[in-house]
């Protein structure tokens, strides 16, 4: 019996056509898985970039609060001086530079509401020291507002120290009040100095009330429930 072949070239033919035209399919899905890769080695190494900038910035967060306590530190002493220049006639303080200089530094790095407390230290002190330095045999009025000068930068330096020191902040307004601004000015002149020669500061307590409400009647303000 002779075989019919006929078929042979036929089935051939088709094959490789048919072969030709998935090649091209074949070709564009090998593309597809190409380029997917490459996306998911991209993004991979994105992540990998954005962590290493996070660890790079928290670093550098924990570095610049880990200078601020001695940063606040000095600068509290200052406010001591200026308030012994002030109270006993003692020198003129000098400029706290290394914690002023400390300070302006870490604002890039610390936490944004941090950030703008620290600024604002930094400009009330432009102002304060300026005003001390200018000052020649003040009158009792204008001692009295030096004074007061003294207590907000004091009060302003005790807000930043919890978070300096990593521990829970307290929930303060944003304008300190008069128990506040008090307690700077104790400790701003040393409670010693308070206790023995608290009618010196009378004119100092005047100026805070007027410029600084109560707790009392900030809860007598506030709606109720």
């Amino acid at each position: 019996m002779v075989e019919n072949r006929s078929d042979s070239p036929m089935t051939l033919e088709t094959i490789s056509k048919t072969i030709s035209e998935w090649q091209t399919l074949i070709s564009a899905i090998l593309a597809l898985i190409a380029a997917l890769w490459t996306v998911h080695e991209m993004r991979k190494q994105t992540r990998g970039d954005e962590t290493r900038h996070e660890n790079e910035l928290l670093r550098k967060k924990l570095a610049a609060r880990a200078q601020m306590p001695d940063a606040l530190s000095e600068m509290s002493g200052y406010v001591r001086e200026s308030c012994r220049y002030l109270v006993s006639g003692e020198k003129k303080p000098t400029a706290p530079v290394g914690a002023t200089n400390t300070l302006k530094t870490v604002i890039e790095h610390i936490d944004t509401k941090e950030a703008e407390k620290t600024f604002d230290l930094v400009s009330w002190f432009q102002v304060q020291h300026a005003r001390l330095m200018g000052s020649q045999k003040p009158k009792a009025i204008e001692t009295a507002e030096m004074l007061y000068d003294a207590a907000l930068l004091q009060a302003k330096v005790n807000r930043l120290f919890d978070y300096a020191r990593n521990e829970t902040e307290e929930v303060r307004p944003e304008k300190p009040s008069q128990e506040e601004m008090i307690g700077s000015l104790k400790s701003a002149v040393t409670v010693q100095v308070w206790a023995m020669r608290n009618d010196d500061f009378a004119e100092t307590v005047n100026i805070i009330k007027r410029r600084h409400v109560s707790e009392k009647e900030k809860s007598a303000t506030r709606p109720a429930g």
